[in-house]
């Protein structure tokens, strides 16, 4: 920090030194580090810059309008080695930025609405039944999960628009808090993704995305057009691997567990029946089951 010039200004220190000890903050490391006025002097230019960066912290309103020389950085005082020296830090809007950063990095949206990101378990509605058993499972799984319990997740079905999506991205937003990564997909489209990427290479690489993340949610199952192949090459796998690692693995629908054993038959062969009704024995095993 440069020292302000004092030689080719005439002031008057006392009153300089006076306006720094009106700062609370200034007084009471003033105080608590026993310093005489011998050694305010001789720091005064540092102390007056340290104020003025200080005063700007107090009335700014974000780092849009930071009126510092490195934006998003606060003034930290210090006295070591019989020293006053001034430091910089993140200031909270700083922080605030880059934990809503890392918290991007956990939670990977998959042709999802923007609204999932403002979800939030305070905003949780309990005005019914089901919805309060579904809390309750919410908060039970946030406790328990972060502990080392091994938890099932949930397959939430019900009618259009009862809320089954925001109920998935409260405990999204929930769990990238406590650090876990998260990827919350719209299956429809995500069945589209699968099928495209044949051709760019990049298949192995997304099954193995969704095999490996901690917490898998597949919006909307059984609303994609029907494919056997996605089903027994693509999702079979990928369950089956969530399973066997005790991944917790969401699901929402429109219609139930067993429906969802029904749609995915791609014709009345016995074989292609076992075969649909083997991905919802999965299904089954990764969740519980609540009609919203």
């Amino acid at each position: 920090m440069d020292k302000l010039q004092f030689d080719k200004v005439q002031v008057n220190k006392e009153e300089l030194i006076e306006g720094l000890f009106q700062d609370p903050s200034l007084r009471n490391f003033f105080i608590e580090n026993d310093l005489n006025s011998m050694v305010i002097e001789e720091y005064l230019s540092n102390l007056l810059s340290y104020k003025i960066e200080k005063d700007y912290c107090i009335n700014c309103e974000g780092l849009n309008e930071c009126k510092q020389d490195t934006i998003g950085l606060e003034p930290v005082i210090k006295y070591e080695d019989e020293k006053i020296k001034i430091y910089h830090k993140e200031c909270s809007f700083t922080l605030h930025k880059n934990l809503q950063a890392q918290k991007d990095g956990l939670i990977n949206a998959m042709y999802m609405p923007k609204m999932i990101f403002n979800a939030t378990i305070e905003d949780y509605k309990t005005n019914t039944d089901p919805r309060k058993n579904i809390y309750k499972f919410l908060m039970t799984f946030l406790r328990l999960f972060p502990m080392g319990e091994k938890m099932k997740g949930l397959y939430i079905w019900g009618e259009y628009q009862k809320g089954k999506t925001y109920t998935l991205a409260c405990l999204a937003n929930e769990l990238i808090k406590k650090g876990y990564s998260v990827v919350i997909a719209y299956y429809p489209d995500l069945v589209r993704e699968f099928k495209s990427s044949i051709s760019s290479g990049g298949l192995e690489t997304l099954i193995n995305k969704l095999k490996q993340v901690d917490i898998l949610m597949l919006d909307d199952i059984g609303g994609e057009a029907k494919s056997a192949w996605i089903r027994d090459e693509v999702l079979g796998p990928i369950l089956q691997h969530r399973l066997l690692d005790d991944k917790p693995t969401f699901f929402s629908s429109n219609v139930s567990r067993k429906e969802l054993g029904t749609y995915m038959i791609d014709n009345s062969q016995k074989a292609e029946q076992m075969k649909s009704y083997r991905i919802v024995s999965r299904i089954i095993s990764l969740t519980d089951e609540i009609k919203m």
